[in-house]
């Protein structure tokens, strides 16, 4: 039987979450966090303050959901109060998201309730990622709904860490619960599966793990990279997706790389990963990263917030480039660090914790020489030809085209400047950014190769 005592479960829960994260974010954040009382299956967690409380629900539900998982507690409800501020009277528990048919096995397993912030239309799309939201989109409208010639089960979506993946995924289990409330669905991570079939099989039981998650309409499984190093779980996991594809039922699975770079996945578990669709999620571009940070400033939990300047918000796009994760996280640090001294959130706080979160001094340009030569040799283009050969051919003017667009999303040099460097006026580079923009807006390749260039350059 599990422990009811606050203490306890809290100790399980730093322990987990000690693992899960770097050793500087697990002393900023969790260690000075205190039990309170366990009350109707709700753990209340004290902390320091209400930055602290906001960054907990904000930046890591994932991280606090594994480490429930792993931890034997994923049924456990977690509240944050404020240190000196009441408990508010217990409210009765949420009505679970997922839902039995008559006769069938009840299930413990539901979204995990930090993840309240993951539905569709909080998904802010962006040339990298528009083929993976119509799939997530379309899995949800097309539901029930007669076969098309597209199959989109299983949908597989993939993608670096932090850009959306279980965002769309839990997306789409919440849209189409919002659709038929009667469906039986369920959110599993592969490490979490891995530590539940662990337990049954010590206790030689494993038949009823594999029905229970053979009974759902759908099933949402996430982070299947780590699939390699475990046998057992991989043949459990295939028959369960044998049986969901063969009785019709939605499969959505994510994972950091395409099904064919899985390493040591079976070849008829990677056949099944590649029947439906697969869409990769790319890092958002710089007008894409605004539009996440707007789209940020209006969750309930920034009301209040003073107005934050768009050179406060140019200068967060510019910096947190690797992933949405980092983005927001960026935002909020800064939301934090200007409310914790009690100033506006300036430009000049955004440049003290760029250097309190990175130890990167945020004036150190990267200089536009190395763009442009980093540009002309990923084109395969000799640096001279790059910026002096005046040519209309695509050999040069697209590689030209691509530097000037970096020397301006990463420098942020003024076109006049970018237009000496080229010995050009600064109307005609004006109309090379645009047109680069334009075309990874309809060219996901293009996209895909110019946003690699600009992480690697950064």
């Amino acid at each position: 039987m599990r422990s009811t005592d606050p203490a306890a479960l809290w100790d399980t829960l730093r322990l987990g979450l000690s693992k899960l994260l770097p050793e500087a974010s697990f002393r900023e954040w969790i260690a000075p966090c205190e039990p309170v009382k366990m009350e109707d299956g709700t753990l209340w967690i004290q902390v320091p303050s209400a930055a602290a409380k906001l960054w907990i629900e904000q930046q890591l539900p994932e991280e606090f959901n594994d480490a429930l998982a792993q931890g034997g507690l994923g049924d456990l409800r977690l509240e944050f109060q404020i240190n000196g501020s009441p408990v508010p009277a217990a409210k009765p528990p949420p009505k679970k998201m997922l839902h039995s048919t008559p006769g069938a096995a009840e299930s413990s397993i539901s979204f995990p309730h930090l993840f309240n912030r993951y539905t569709l239309d909080r998904f802010v799309v962006g040339p990298g990622s528009q083929l993976a939201f119509a799939a997530a989109k379309a899995v949800v409208d097309s539901y029930g709904k007669a076969a098309t010639p597209l199959s989109m089960n299983p949908l597989f979506i993939y993608g670096g860490a932090g850009l959306g993946k279980t965002h769309l995924m839990v997306g789409i289990g919440k849209g189409l619960l919002e659709r038929n409330p009667g469906l039986r669905v369920v959110y599993i991570k592969v490490d979490n599966f891995f530590n539940e079939l662990t337990v049954a099989i010590r206790a030689k039981n494993t038949e009823p793990m594999r029905k229970k998650y053979q009974q759902n309409d759908v099933l949402l499984l996430d982070d299947v990279q780590t699939l390699g190093k475990m046998e057992r779980t991989q043949e459990e996991i295939f028959h369960i997706l044998e049986h969901l594809l063969q009785h019709g039922r939605q499969i959505v699975i994510t994972s950091d790389k395409p099904p064919q770079r899985l390493e040591g996945c079976h070849e008829r578990l990677i056949t099944r990963f590649k029947w439906g669709l697969t869409a990769d999620i790319q890092p958002p571009d710089f007008e894409t990263r605004i539009a996440i940070l707007r789209k940020k400033l209006e969750d309930a939990d920034f009301h209040g917030v003073p107005p934050i300047p768009e050179e406060v918000l140019t200068f967060i796009a510019h910096k947190a480039k690797g992933s949405v994760r980092d983005l927001e996280g960026f935002l909020t640090r800064v939301i934090f660090q200007a409310s914790l001294i009690g100033v506006p959130p300036t430009l000049e706080v955004a440049h003290a914790a760029f250097l309190g979160q990175s130890g990167e001094e945020p004036t150190a340009a990267i200089p536009p020489d190395r763009i442009y030569r980093m540009t002309a040799e990923t084109f395969n283009v000799s640096f001279v030809d790059l910026m002096k050969k005046r040519s209309r051919q695509q050999v040069i003017l697209v590689p030209r085209q691509v530097a000037m667009y970096l020397a301006r999303e990463i420098a942020s040099q003024p076109f006049a400047d970018i237009g000496r460097a080229f010995a050009m006026h600064h109307s005609t580079v004006m109309n090379a950014i645009d047109s680069v923009r334009e075309r990874m807006k309809r060219d996901p390749e293009f996209h895909r190769m110019v946003q690699a260039l600009l992480n690697s350059i950064h």
